[in-house]
Order: C-alpha cells, then structure tokens, then sequence
C-alpha cells in the first residue's frame, strides 16, 4: 500500500518481475501457445503448476549472482515482452476470451504497460466491473498512465468500486488520490484515515499513512517530496 505514497526504490523492480514472471509463465502455458492442444482440466493443472515454479524461477534469477549481470537481465526481459506479445496477438486472432484478456492485463500492468493494460482491461467484460480486485487494478493502470489524474472515465469505476466494496484498503487508497487529483484535502484525509485504521500499530503501512495523514493537516501534498527541513 504505501508504495503509492513513498515506494522503496528496491522494492518496486522486484514485485513488478515477480509478478511478471507468475502471471507470464500461465499466460504462456494455455494461452500464448494455445488452447486447442490442451483440455479444460489440463488448462487448469497448467496454471496451478505454473505459479509456483515461475516463483522457483524467479528465486533462481533474483538470488543468483547472474542476475547482476545485465547481460543476463535483458535477456529475461526479452523473453517476458516476447511472451507478452504472443498472448496479445492471440487474443487479437480470438478475443473472444476474458480470462486471456485479464491476464494480459495484468501481464502489461506489471510491466510497466499500464496505458496497454487499461486497454486490456476494458476488454475483459462483466468480470472488470463486478470483481472489486479487478476493477481496483485496471483503475490503478488508468491512473498510472496519466500522471495520477483520474478523468471522467476513471471517476465513474472509482464510484463503481465504491459500490461495491467501500472499505476495500485499495478502493479506499484510490478514493484517497482521487479527492488529492480533485484538490480536496479534506475528503483525501478523510479516507487515509479510514484505511489507517485497517493497519496494527506500528505497521510500516500504519506508518506511511500517519506520514500522509499529517502532511496533509498541514495543507501539504503527501504525493509530493516533502519541503526542505520537513
């Protein structure tokens, strides 16, 4: 949660590959290589079997001194964007198929493709606006392709995910920057604080949202570096 407000700078490049890596590896197995040769059943056994052994892989990447090697690195995302690519232009050959378009979402989104996956998203179907964890994730993507603005699109599937579940950590954080996007420090406040409570005393997320909390009595604006001396 608080990588929205202060991310660690080494925290950022290893969730965005090990997510990559997880979600890229399934998307792989059944639906870049293709469907046709593999029953429902078998499908499913794939994807099971594909997370955790894209987890394995990733731990022999990220904990092997290889991976200080560029080299090396350019060549593992070399493989991911390829990847990436075949799902997409399968799903272009048959879009008919939500579930593909959800996992390219998330596989562009963790990439770092966000204004892709909005539009990845946008196509997954009733799923994107019925499950709040869905919804929250192609909102993120909206708002992480333009600089944090929520325009009138992204307004109405914040209020969409409000209906839905309005104390979601990550509906509330959304609700939070919306009202900072719109300049009402007051509402911002008044939804960090309600997240804030989700968090034990002297969680590193408590902690963050005491920061934003703060700044934000003192008419700053906690997305911002502080001022000097602060």
């Amino acid at each position: 949660m608080n990588a929205w407000l202060n991310p660690p700078p080494w925290l950022l490049p290893f969730l965005g590959s090990a997510a990559a890596l997880v979600g890229i590896f399934g998307a792989s197995l059944v639906w870049a290589v293709g469907r046709d040769g593999l029953s429902e059943r078998g499908a499913r056994w794939a994807l099971w079997l594909g997370v955790p052994l894209a987890v394995i892989g990733l731990y022999a990447l990220l904990g092997h001194p290889r991976a200080l090697n560029p080299a090396e690195r350019e060549s593992a995302a070399t493989q991911i964007e390829d990847r990436v690519q075949r799902l997409a232009e399968r799903l272009e050959r048959q879009p008919n198929d939500p579930e593909g378009w959800l996992m390219l979402a998330r596989s562009l989104r963790v990439t770092g493709r966000t204004a892709e996956a909005a539009q990845a998203y946008a196509r997954v179907g009733e799923r994107a606006t019925q499950d709040v964890d869905v919804l929250t994730d192609w909102l993120e993507a909206r708002i992480l392709s333009a600089e944090h603005h929520f325009d009138d699109t992204s307004v109405g599937l914040l209020r969409q995910a409000v209906s839905l579940a309005p104390q979601h950590p990550k509906v509330l954080m959304l609700h939070g920057l919306a009202a900072l996007d719109q300049g009402d420090m007051a509402l911002a406040r008044q939804a960090f604080t309600r997240l804030r409570e989700q968090y034990a005393v002297g969680s590193p997320d408590r902690q963050a949202l005491d920061g934003a909390i703060a700044r934000l009595e003192r008419g700053e604006d906690p997305r911002m570096a502080p001022a000097p001396g602060r």
